[in-house]
């Protein structure tokens, strides 16, 4: 009979607790029934605005999450959507509904007086963004989620790392003070409203976060 050194064994065992307290993050579905889009998340349950807490409903068993409880999320008390941060708050997930993607759609991008007052608050520069993405010509019937497209890409600049966008979606991911920061927006047409997913991480855990947030985006969508 073979021997195998204690060093050997030891190893062997680290490797199989190691492999199972790795294998202890889940995935699981959360439905907003109030915007009507669903998505996985990297949680078994939530905390609502009244203080319960909601289990929702399992889909598997993720290796790239430590441990179930390695994030935590919390529901709003309007049911717009949840956040969710790790322990040391350095990683934020949001997964949310709105009917309004930017004040100026609250008010009415028709109004183009609205629109400049807006840019002069954020001290953007409105006609280089007007020559920029509409010909120098100030649009009529603004495509309100192209035009929120349009303006991440002009305030990021030179720091989106990835940008696309479709007839009823965008992405824009971007750098900002060491934080990657991806965004991925869905026009919902029969009730006229967004579903929004939004990360933000260190720029240290990209590695970690790239998988988990594959499989958020992938699962992302609207319900019919």
């Amino acid at each position: 009979m073979k021997k195998f050194s204690l060093k050997f064994i030891l190893f062997v065992i680290i490797s199989v607790f190691s492999s199972l307290a790795y294998a202890d993050g889940v995935f699981s579905k959360y439905y907003n029934g109030r915007f009507y889009f669903s998505i996985d998340v990297p949680v078994e349950k939530y905390e609502n605005g009244v203080g319960e807490t909601s289990k929702l409903d399992f889909i598997k068993n993720s290796k790239s999450i430590p441990t179930k409880d390695f994030f935590s999320a919390y529901e709003a008390g309007n049911s717009d959507g949840l956040t969710i941060k790790d322990k040391s708050e350095n990683i934020t997930i949001l997964a949310y509904g709105t009917n309004f993607l930017n004040s100026e759609e609250v008010n009415g991008l028709e109004d183009t007086e609205n629109i400049k007052e807006s840019f002069k608050n954020d001290n953007l520069n409105y006609n280089e963004f007007i020559k920029k993405y509409y010909n120098g010509k100030s649009p009529k019937n603004i495509n309100p989620l192209k035009y929120d497209y349009n303006k991440a890409l002009f305030i990021n600049g030179n720091n989106v790392t990835y940008n696309t966008i479709g007839k009823d979606f965008y992405v824009v991911s971007y750098i900002e003070n060491n934080k990657i920061h991806y965004k991925k927006v869905i026009y919902n047409r029969d009730e006229n409203s967004y579903a929004v997913f939004e990360t933000s991480y260190l720029a240290k855990d990209k590695k970690f976060m790239d998988s988990i947030v594959t499989e958020i985006v992938k699962s992302f969508k609207i319900i019919k």
